[in-house]
């Protein structure tokens, strides 16, 4: 067996797949329908804009009776065949793709049509092989990946609305994130930021919830179809969290926040400015909705520090020890989430001493 590694233009390859002397090998490959519509104008907004996609990989070989050269696709169907079936006006794009969403290739402007055609793929070629190595080829691509975690089959199994929804809001705020140290680089390509956001998503539509991926899956398919309140949830995930990202910034800069830790501020923060639905005064010992994000900034900023200083150094014995132990285990349990929650609203709103009281 020999493997040679190129580069062919889309061009090239659209061309093969148009003569048939590149095919599909239906032993190897999934069924052609399996991508949505979603999902393949997702792709070729990838090429579009100019991003990498994994290679493909060919077997090539002789026809005695034609004499000609024959390549079947061993790994790449579903991209070769998205490629395929833009240029043949097949598939118009769907929204997912910003810049170019209900345009077919023949829309596009003739330059980046020619820029598209010429996006050069990385393709591995084999030769000289027998079907059992080819076999064992297809089996150990489908091997190497890591399995996929909850998020990640979660962005694999929904198309719809709430799935592209949160897509976007990763590209706005991944990079806040990582540079605050709220979810480490690791966590972002495992898309745990799609589950943090999803989360967040959650406490605005539904309340405070135990950590579930059953619930969040449910999520998913409630506005997977239509997501009626896209506009609503959307304006408040960004007003909360550029209120954190500006308005709290030493927080931020002090990288105290992590994930579980982030979602409690977020949800206090909603609270006090809009109320929660499945959060009621009496569960906060009286702390009530104020109608708006924090009484005094500063206040907050020094409130919410000491707050987590008693984390940091562990001190489950002071005036704070209820918030300390709440951070410190079972951080995605509601019992622990309403904890914080409570402990942040009263930061928030300068009133620790009431809750100190009723302790």
């Amino acid at each position: 067996m020999k493997v040679t590694r190129n580069v062919f233009t889309i061009s090239d390859l659209n061309d093969w797949l148009n003569e048939n002397t590149l095919v599909i090998n239906r032993n190897y490959q999934r069924s052609k329908g399996l991508w949505p519509i979603n999902a393949r104008s997702y792709f070729i907004d990838t090429i579009l804009n100019g991003f990498p996609f994994p290679k493909i990989i060919i077997r090539q070989s002789i026809n005695i009776k034609t004499r000609k050269s024959m390549r079947e696709i061993i790994d790449g169907q579903q991209r070769m065949t998205a490629i395929n079936d833009f240029i043949n006006g097949k598939l118009t794009l769907s929204k997912v793709s910003e810049r170019f969403h209900d345009k077919k290739f023949s829309d596009l402007d003739e330059d980046l049509q020619r820029e598209f055609l010429a996006y050069e793929v990385s393709v591995d070629t084999i030769t000289s092989s027998i079907e059992a190595e080819v076999l064992e080829i297809f089996r150990r691509v489908n091997s190497y990946t890591l399995p996929l975690n909850e998020p990640e089959k979660r962005h694999a199994t929904w198309q719809g609305e709430f799935k592209w929804f949160i897509l976007d809001m990763i590209k706005i705020y991944s990079s806040m994130f990582e540079s605050y140290d709220i979810l480490r680089v690791r966590q972002l390509w495992r898309m745990e930021d799609a589950d943090l956001l999803s989360e967040l998503c959650q406490v605005l539509d539904t309340g405070i919830e135990t950590r579930n991926k059953i619930k969040i899956n449910k999520l998913y398919k409630k506005y997977d179809e239509h997501f009626p309140i896209k506009n609503k949830i959307k304006d408040k995930l960004r007003k909360t969290i550029n209120f954190i990202k500006v308005n709290l910034n030493p927080i931020c800069e002090d990288q105290i926040l992590k994930g579980y830790s982030f979602y409690s501020l977020f949800s206090a923060l909603v609270y006090n400015k809009w109320g929660i639905q499945n959060v009621e005064s009496q569960d906060l010992d009286g702390l009530e909705v104020i109608n708006q994000f924090c009484t005094d900034e500063q206040q907050a900023i020094q409130n919410i520090l000491e707050l987590f200083n008693a984390v940091d150094i562990d001190d489950v014995e002071g005036r704070f020890k209820n918030f300390v132990k709440a951070n410190k285990k079972a951080t995605g349990n509601k019992n622990s989430r309403m904890i914080r929650h409570k402990w942040l609203v009263a930061a928030l709103q300068n009133r620790f001493q009431q809750l100190l009281n009723n302790a």
